[in-house]
């Protein structure tokens, strides 16, 4: 049996200079470090899954992570909140292993699909798969019960 020559990393020139990698530097970028399963709107990875919402997700963030942050921060597709929703605009909570002063938006998915989540410099942070829009309610379905 003839023994494979395996190399480590350090053995390896993969010829990937920082000026390659200085191209993607300060790109949207994607965190799940804090991603909250335990709320009663939000979701995990299956259900997603189940409600084909896991992989159109993934297709929306591929595109997001191809530019800069700051530069796709549309009010529409992409928002900024600010701070988190007042009671009386979510039913959710902020986590408590989240700070008061974090800058909270979200990113559409499909129809009223949202990611939800905290941003730090470059880096989105997912907290909720709300696939009901119930993070930030709006004036209109504020008064609607919940369904």
């Amino acid at each position: 049996m003839a023994k494979l020559k395996i190399k480590t990393l350090s053995s390896v020139d993969t010829g990937l200079s920082s000026r390659r990698n200085h191209s993607i530097n300060g790109n949207f970028k994607v965190s799940f470090q804090y991603l909250d399963k335990t709320q009663q709107y939000g979701s995990d990875f299956k259900d997603w899954q189940k409600e084909g919402l896991l992989s159109k997700a993934m297709e929306v963030l591929q595109g997001y992570c191809c530019s800069p942050l700051v530069d796709q921060i549309d009010g529409h597709k992409f928002a900024i909140y600010g701070r988190f929703p007042k009671i009386t605009h979510t039913r959710f909570e902020l986590p408590k292993n989240i700070s008061e002063d974090a800058v909270w938006g979200r990113i559409h998915v499909t129809g009223i699909a949202i990611l939800a989540g905290h941003i730090i410099e470059d880096t989105f942070y997912i907290v909720f798969l709300d696939k009901t829009h119930k993070f930030y309610i709006t004036q209109r379905n504020r008064t609607k019960k919940d369904q």
